[in-house]
This record gives structure tokens, sequence and C-alpha cells, in this order.
């Protein structure tokens, strides 16, 4: 643990900002979406941690804790890229609105809020998905390299294409059937239960939000290739 705080303290110190804004927001407002941001973050920066985990105990040829931090990295990456779905929460959000009484009036046009506080939720929302992508897809790409040294190339692509797959799927699962990772530890049979009953469009979603987080890997890679 020692270690990985000292590789990533300036992703720690990152956090620990986002937190003091969100609690600035959250008593500005009294919107417990602020705490909730905050939380969604921690986790996104969990699946760093289990993957240097990971990489420690492969480096040890402990492979038992090796399996048992690479399953906890699976299982909780999704909540990297959960954030792009936050989003929603600006959608009752009156950001703009035509005025004028009619299409001919003189004065009218588009008219945006100069309301401060939603165009701070929107760019707070924004932080905290940026935040959890990069850490994200950093721990991704420690697992594809960790693949390739242990594997091929080859197998390597696949699995970045299996994990973008369960990453799509796990994200479904949180967002609308609204369990937590630990949820696949705790209550599996629950989980196999709702997920045995998808429908169209849980697959639809699952497989547009799996091309999504492979087209931000790819372009991620391609900058950490560099």
């Amino acid at each position: 643990m020692e270690t990985f705080f000292g590789k990533h303290k300036m992703l720690v110190l990152f956090m620990l900002a986002y937190w003091s804004v969100c609690l600035a927001m959250l008593f500005k407002s009294l919107d417990f979406l602020y705490a909730v941001l905050s939380w969604n973050v921690l986790l996104a920066i969990l699946p760093l941690f289990f993957i240097s985990q990971a990489t420690e105990t492969i480096r040890q040829k402990k492979i038992s804790w090796s399996v048992f931090w690479i399953l906890l990295w699976l299982f909780f990456y999704p909540n990297s890229v959960y954030l792009v779905t936050d989003f929603i929460h600006i959608a009752n959000e009156k950001f703009r609105w035509m005025a004028g009484t009619g299409p001919y009036a003189p004065d009218a046009g588009m008219v945006y809020s100069h309301d401060i506080l939603i165009w701070t939720k929107l760019l707070v929302i924004a932080m905290g998905f940026f935040y959890a992508a990069v850490v994200g897809l950093e721990s991704f790409y420690v697992f594809e390299q960790l693949v390739r040294k242990k594997y091929s190339k080859n197998i390597g692509y696949v699995s970045i294409l299996s994990v973008s797959l369960l990453t799509g799927i796990g994200v479904y699962i949180g967002r609308f059937l609204r369990f937590n990772s630990w949820d696949i530890a705790f209550n599996p049979l629950q989980v196999l239960q709702q997920v045995a009953e998808v429908d169209r469009f849980a697959v639809q979603f699952s497989i547009a939000f799996s091309g999504f987080v492979l087209f931000c890997y790819l372009l991620y890679r391609s900058f950490k290739g560099k």
C-alpha cells in the first residue's frame, strides 16, 4: 500500500481536492448528488490500487494472491467508467431556452442560464468523470501489459475486447439493476437471476457501452504507446 501511495500520490491529492469541491457544493446547494460523486470517485480509483497489488504479488510469485487482486480489479473496473452515466443528473436543469412570444418576435432568440450553480454542477460531474476515466484507463493498461508479458500480444488483444464487453455489462448492472461491485461476491445468485432476465435494451446498452470503453481505451493506449 505504501508503494501505491508513493507512486500515485498526486492522484490521491487530486481525489482529495475533488472531495473538497464536492463538499463545498454540497453545503452550497444541499444536493446529495455531490456526496454520491465523491463516493463514485473513490470507487473509481480502487481498480488502479488492485492492479498495482496484482503487479506486486506477481513479482513476488504469489499466484493465489495475484488471481485475487486481478479478480477484484475486474469486478471494480466498471466503476471507473460508470461516472459518465452521472451526466443524467443534469437532465432536468434548464441551461437554455427560447425567449420571445412568437417566431417573429423581435426579441426572440436563445437565452442561456446565468445560474452558476447548474453550470458548476455540470463541471463537477465532468471533473469526476475525467478523473475516474483516466485512473481507470491506466489500470486497464497495466492489466493489458501483465497479460502480454505472461502470455502473448494476441491474448492481450483478446483481453482488451473481453474486459470492454464485461465492463459494458457491469455498467448496465450498476446503473439499471442497481447492484454494486461487491454484490457479485455477496449476492451472486440475485445478480445472476436479474441478469438472466435481460431484455433487448440491456443487450443494446451493454454493446454500445462496450464500444465506448473500447474506443476510450484504444485512444488512451495510443498516447501511452508514444
